[in-house]
């Protein structure tokens, strides 16, 4: 069995658990928080979650994970199997890794943990989103999932990009991102909707309210 390692506020963290959700492959869930230990970078070895344990050993990196995924379970499938139609989903998720999430992270010191304003990340963040969102208003379908009538890898990753980027991006710069995409709020509500992805939302939203809680 897969051991999912992680913490229910990791946006990562759960775009794996809602991978392993939709795929109903069995995982265990282990609670692990970013370290530069020895003992954990022999398992991630950037010292980052979430990584997985298998029967073979550990492996990070989501993107790679997801691919992980699919080659021991093919089906139900998250990424098509015509090779140009899969590296367009590929496409599509690592545009909103690079051009959304990452710059949107650079504001977390700010927004989660009481960090002065960060000069550099303002302005520099801003432009990075603005290509990001016009590439994924390009690349996607929203017909209704990001890539259309299927449910893909990228809607996972849009879902748990955005969870964090779109009230980023309102509190640091008064900007409703969600607005510059047609369609993507209904993407990931439809997302949202399905079994596995109300049940990881959930917990999601139980994970980041007890955050919220403790800093009161």
């Amino acid at each position: 069995m897969i051991k999912l390692h992680g913490v229910g506020l990791s946006n990562y963290y759960n775009m794996l658990k809602l991978a392993l959700m939709e795929k109903g492959m069995a995982f265990e869930e282990v609670k692990a928080v970013p370290t530069q230990e020895d003992a954990f970078k022999s398992k991630s070895p950037m010292g980052k979650v979430p990584c997985i344990e298998t029967a073979d050993g550990f492996l990070s990196e989501t993107n790679v994970i997801i691919e992980y995924f699919e080659s021991v379970q093919p089906e139900p499938a998250l990424l098509p199997s015509e090779p140009f139609a899969r590296g367009k989903v590929l496409e599509l998720m690592k545009m909103m890794e690079l051009y959304v999430e990452l710059p949107s992270r650079r504001h977390y010191g700010e927004i989660f943990f009481g960090g002065e304003r960060n000069q550099a990340a303002f302005d520099e963040a801003r432009p990075v989103l603005e290509n990001g969102l016009k590439a994924l208003k390009q690349l996607g379908a929203f017909t209704p999932y990001v890539t259309g009538s299927d449910f893909s890898a990228a809607d996972v990753v849009a879902a748990y990009t955005f969870c964090y980027a779109a009230p980023i991006a309102k509190a640091i710069y008064d900007w409703d991102i969600m607005s510059e995409v047609p369609g993507l709020q209904g993407a990931i509500d439809a997302t949202n909707a399905r079994d596995a992805g109300a049940k990881v939302a959930a917990a999601h939203g139980a994970a980041v309210k007890a955050l919220q809680d403790r800093a009161s």
